[in-house]
């Protein structure tokens, strides 16, 4: 009689914990992800770290548009098309292109991560009806991240940004300016007094070829005009009068365990690990 009514019960009584149902719920579906922030504050940079780490697409409006080109879609001969024309591709063909990404099998399966969208740029779609589109995705995001930086630090940062002309890199001022370089390595030797004959003997053979190398490199070195402070403070101006509403609606939206918020003045691995 006992074993009747326990047979009775069992299927009304909860066989998870509430770790387990959060497991269950995330493994339900491949894992999504949004990062948001100001321009410039590194949500590029971030996404596809990421997406490594994560083995999700990588989703951002010119890594789209060099897929399609790649692969010779529909989508990326108009692309090419234009380009060769000399004309800007529209921003209605870059949102297709994005949607058309996030609903493929390979994201289904994989899951993505999504960087650059919404977008400041209201040409085709008002911010509120880009973030419309993104709660009416079939692959909703799981989580939303945040990077907060102050407007100083930013301008700061993003006005020291200088681009590699062929190869396309663009590289932090920590990385390009002999100065802050040589602070930057005197910090790191105060911390390496360890071994230290050894590593001066190394520092040495590598700083005798090191000044022409930089010399060269510096020369190629060019500041994009988005990358001017001038135009730098007018985009993140633009950001908070036309996109910060919508986006921090967005985010009182999320459940707070999935929303998570981090400080965009520390360096991309260093944010992986908060």
């Amino acid at each position: 009689m006992a074993s009747q009514e326990e047979k009775q019960t069992q299927p009304f009584t909860d066989i998870f914990d509430e770790d387990e149902a959060e497991k269950s719920f995330l493994l339900s579906k491949p894992t999504c992800l949004i990062v948001l922030g100001k321009p410039g504050c590194g949500k590029k940079t971030l996404a596809k770290k990421l997406a490594q780490i994560w083995k999700c697409i990588f989703i951002e409006a010119l890594e789209v548009i060099q897929t399609n080109i790649n692969e010779e879609t529909e989508f990326g001969l108009k692309c090419q098309e234009l380009l060769f024309k000399g004309q800007n591709i529209p921003e209605e063909l870059v949102t297709e292109m994005i949607l058309k990404k996030i609903e493929s099998p390979e994201v289904a399966h994989f899951g993505y991560v999504l960087s650059g969208f919404p977008s400041l740029s209201e040409e085709y779609m008002t911010v509120s009806q880009q973030i419309e589109k993104i709660k009416n995705l079939k692959l909703k995001p799981d989580i939303l991240i945040n990077i907060k930086c102050s407007d100083y630090d930013l301008c700061q940062r993003i006005s020291g940004q200088r681009q590699h002309p062929d190869s396309g890199q663009v590289y932090q001022r920590n990385q390009w300016d002999p100065d802050v370089i040589k602070k930057h390595k005197k910090e790191k030797d105060k911390h390496e007094e360890k071994n230290e004959e050894e590593e001066e003997e190394e520092q040495e053979e590598e700083t005798a070829e090191d000044p022409l190398k930089m010399s060269e490199f510096l020369n190629q070195l060019v500041q994009r005009p988005e990358d001017i402070i001038e135009n730098a403070e007018e985009r993140i101006g633009t950001y908070k009068d036309i996109m910060l509403r919508p986006i921090e609606d967005l985010m009182a939206e999320q459940d707070c365990q999935y929303l998570i918020e981090l400080d965009g003045n520390q360096q991309p691995d260093d944010l992986l690990v908060v």
